[in-house]
């Protein structure tokens, strides 16, 4: 890589290391639903989606509207 190597010796070891592969699969809306995410699909000016809507949850969310949030309370936990 024509990298100069700085003040580390030519000599030294070089240390091994092992990750997983990056690979992105696309998910679906079942699959997203099942890890726990929320998937908003925008339909109109100020009004979205629930397209993983879980029990109690309104299928639409509405700018200015606090009850039709999605419950991420139940989603999120410490």
């Amino acid at each position: 890589a024509q990298i100069s190597l700085g003040d580390t010796d030519a000599l030294t070891p070089v240390r091994l290391s092992i990750s997983p592969a990056a690979i992105s699969i696309p998910l679906g809306n079942a699959e997203l639903k099942e890890v726990g995410f929320t998937k908003l699909v925008k339909r109109d000016d100020g009004v979205y989606e629930n397209v993983t809507a879980t029990d109690g949850e309104k299928r639409y969310m509405k700018a200015g509207d606090k009850t039709s949030l999605p419950h991420l309370n139940k989603k999120i936990s410490d």
